[in-house]
């Protein structure tokens, strides 16, 4: 049973510093990265995001753990009927995977952004996804593009105004052109009229802004030839919290202070916000949740035990 105590406890340091000396279920799945991707600069870092995803995903997505994978994805609704081994060295328009197991992690797509955004590799100054999954649902090849969090908190103008300043000039310009396209192409993501209080400028906290991003990358590369044999024919974004961390899971006054066609979901959830954001269709390919609480469904084994005690509070280390 999980420790309900020990379950608000585990966003701190004090507490994951228990797992300092062994940040890795298995260290092994990160010679499984493709080499030339820019890993976060703090991975090593107890409360790391990137490493928590690793540390989950990483582990499921060994061939070994697929069924656990299945499981783990549609405890948050997914549907999925199977994954699909991801075809290692694949060549995307340029950018080639050498990753290895069916995650993949700082997913771009190709190697010319098809977002409008230059420069930049994976994981570094681009729209880089958490983690990647190849996989069979509703009975067809579906790419899940999954942003994941563990204690990120988002506050100052940095994070709730990425559309101020020259630079929110530049990302106007950069996502606009791509939004135009879709309106002309009628597959248009967001729930805005043409004279209305929401537009583009109102997505700029910065988990709104990454969700546009990622919900921009997966429209502009479906439908998408992976392979000769692999036709990637839909798409589903994937935001995953964990459940003690209020302070992203919620929307405030705060974060919106920038973003006054949303000032009106203060004190709403970020993915039930989110889903009044964008259109009915695109309701159908978002699935937002905690990842901490899909750990429960998967086989209890030692790994199972290993995220149970570091990321639910379940039990103490011995």
């Amino acid at each position: 049973m999980i420790d309900l105590k020990n379950s608000f406890m585990v966003l701190t340091d004090e507490y994951q510093s228990k797992w300092a000396d062994m940040q890795f279920f298995d260290k092994s799945i990160l010679s499984r990265i493709d080499p030339g991707v820019k890993l976060h600069t703090e991975l090593a870092h107890v409360r790391s995001s990137a490493a928590s995803c690793i540390n989950v995903l990483g582990n499921l997505g060994k061939e070994e753990n697929k069924s656990d994978l299945i499981k783990f994805l549609n405890h948050f609704g997914l549907n999925v009927e199977e994954i699909i081994p991801f075809p290692s060295g694949v060549d995307v328009n340029g950018e080639c995977y050498y990753d290895e197991g069916n995650v993949i992690f700082e997913w771009v797509g190709p190697l010319k952004s098809p977002i409008n955004e230059a420069g930049g590799k994976r994981g570094q100054h681009r729209t880089s996804v958490d983690a990647y999954i190849l996989a069979k649902a509703e009975g067809k090849v579906t790419q899940l593009l999954i942003e994941w969090k563990f204690t990120e908190t988002y506050h100052g103008r940095t994070y709730t105004h990425k559309f101020g300043g020259l630079r929110g000039n530049e990302r106007l310009r950069r996502y606009s052109t791509v939004l135009a396209n879709l309106r002309k192409a009628k597959d248009f993501p967001f729930d805005m009229r043409s004279e209305d209080t929401f537009g583009l400028a109102d997505l700029g906290y910065e988990p709104l802004y990454q969700l546009l991003r990622m919900t921009l990358l997966a429209k502009t590369t479906t439908p998408m030839y992976l392979t000769s044999d692999i036709l990637v024919e839909d798409y589903r974004i994937v935001h995953l919290s964990h459940s003690q961390n209020a302070g992203l899971n919620y929307l405030s006054e705060k974060h919106l202070i920038f973003s006054p066609g949303l000032r009106n979901m203060a004190g709403k959830s970020l993915h039930e916000s989110w889903r009044t954001i964008i259109t009915e269709s695109e309701n159908c390919k978002f699935f937002g949740g905690y990842w901490d609480e899909a750990i429960e469904v998967i086989s209890d084994t030692p790994l199972k035990k290993y995220l149970k005690e570091r990321f639910c509070g379940a039990g103490h280390m011995g």
